[in-house]
């Protein structure tokens, strides 16, 4: 059962929240290091860029991140923390790079 504040984790609207969370934060991240490596001259700039779509998935990711506070707060912060520490290291950013490399154009 749904609470506010208080579902369980094992609920499945909460697992599946958490999964489009990660997966949208990789796209995310994905995004951010290419703008970074672009502005820092380590990439081409005649290197594509993700699409213009990529900016409603930043919206959707905190969308996603303020559905699992509703649903339960203290498993948000956890899962913010982690979400954080993954960011740090480049796991989220290599799950974004395999998540958008069909999106990539062909040379």
């Amino acid at each position: 059962m749904i609470e506010l504040f208080n579902t369980t984790i094992s609920s499945p609207a909460v697992i599946i929240v958490t999964i489009f969370y990660f997966i949208t934060s990789a796209i995310t991240t994905f995004d951010i290091r290419m703008t970074q490596a672009k502005r820092d001259g380590s990439l081409p700039p005649d290197e594509s860029t993700p699409s213009k779509w990529v900016a409603l998935v930043f919206w959707i990711d905190w969308l996603l991140i303020v559905a699992l506070m509703l649903l339960n707060w203290k498993y948000a912060i956890l899962v913010f923390v982690i979400r954080f520490i993954l960011k740090v290291l480049p796991v989220l950013e290599i799950v974004g790079n395999v998540l958008m490399s069909p999106f990539k154009p062909k040379k």
